[in-house]
């Protein structure tokens, strides 16, 4: 994944250097076309575009009486890195490649994450991207769920891996203001300059390895995009660490980062930044994880 992340990034160097991204209007919710019937739940599917009319093959997971009920859901949308970009013909496949990481992972393949985010009452998606993450079609994307899915729009959290973090800050860009909290993890691809006001009074947390040098600037040129909302545009400075340190910024209240060690999920800091020490592109496992950082996530409202 680091050697083409290499060939991407000479790609893109263009979009991430530059003042913005152009991006189509978002639309309202829900206007995407509705017509699909859910019919598993407490259990981890996939869905090809052929089945559903969704603009991304996905995977789903939907709690334990989501059938029966009438209650609107959280959601948590996850972005997978570029190793699993690709084109699913059968949904064995689909399943293989969604599961890899993030919550579907821990909901396959562990009592524990099933019990979890059964209990928590909360749905799971994971598209598959072809080759790349357009924030138009993953705002088409979310319409679809909106649409089709009984989905709480206070309650909408974005998080990705690698490319899909560089594709969760893009779609923050310009629809940041319809998420309830983001997590972009391991960002490959730096940001563009202006401050991102879609993400004022909307909590963020990136996670890197220090010495992942890919990712070692993009993640922090992101936050100096949410951090300029409140009057800092000092980029975060980060020294080597011989331990997961967590930098938190409280945001208008007091304009500047603090740090305390180890995973940090306490708190009202609207931006935080863990860094891990070592070299490891492989950020998310361990933080995917850690239950701590569910439970903020699923704290967060809009």
């Amino acid at each position: 994944m680091r050697t083409q992340w290499i060939a991407l990034t000479l790609v893109l160097g263009a979009i991430a250097c530059g003042g913005g991204f152009e991006e189509t209007d978002a639309q309202a919710w829900g206007e995407a076309k509705a017509g699909l019937t859910p019919t598993t739940e407490d259990q981890v599917v996939a869905r090809l575009p052929a089945s559903t009319g969704a603009v991304f093959a996905y995977g789903e997971y939907l709690p334990p009486g989501y059938l029966t009920s009438t209650t609107n859901y959280p959601v948590i949308v996850h972005l997978n890195g570029m190793g699993e970009f690709g084109t699913s013909t059968t949904e064995a496949d689909l399943l293989n490649v969604v599961t890899r990481h993030g919550a579907l992972r821990n909901i396959h393949f562990t009592s524990q994450g099933k019990a979890y985010f059964g209990q928590r009452q909360v749905m799971v998606f994971t598209p598959r991207a072809p080759t790349s993450w357009p924030a138009a079609d993953i705002e088409t994307f979310i319409n679809f769920l909106v649409a089709n899915y009984r989905v709480d729009t206070t309650r909408i959290y974005l998080t990705g891996i690698s490319a899909g973090g560089h594709g969760a800050w893009r779609y923050a860009y310009t629809y940041g203001s319809r998420l309830a909290a983001l997590a972009p993890m391991a960002t490959s691809i730096g940001a563009p300059g202006p401050t991102i006001t879609q993400l004022k009074n909307v909590p963020v947390w990136a996670v890197h390895s220090y010495g992942d040098s890919l990712s070692y600037t993009a993640d922090r040129s992101w936050l100096t995009g949410v951090t300029k909302n409140y009057g800092l545009s000092q980029s975060l400075q980060v020294p080597a660490p011989s331990q997961t340190v967590t930098y938190l910024f409280p945001g208008a209240s007091s304009p500047a980062w603090t740090s305390q060690p180890g995973v940090v999920a306490t708190g009202n800091a609207i931006a935080r930044f863990t860094v891990l020490p070592g070299t490891a592109h492989d950020c998310w496992t361990q933080q995917y994880d850690n239950y701590a950082f569910w439970d903020w996530l699923l704290a967060q409202h809009r």
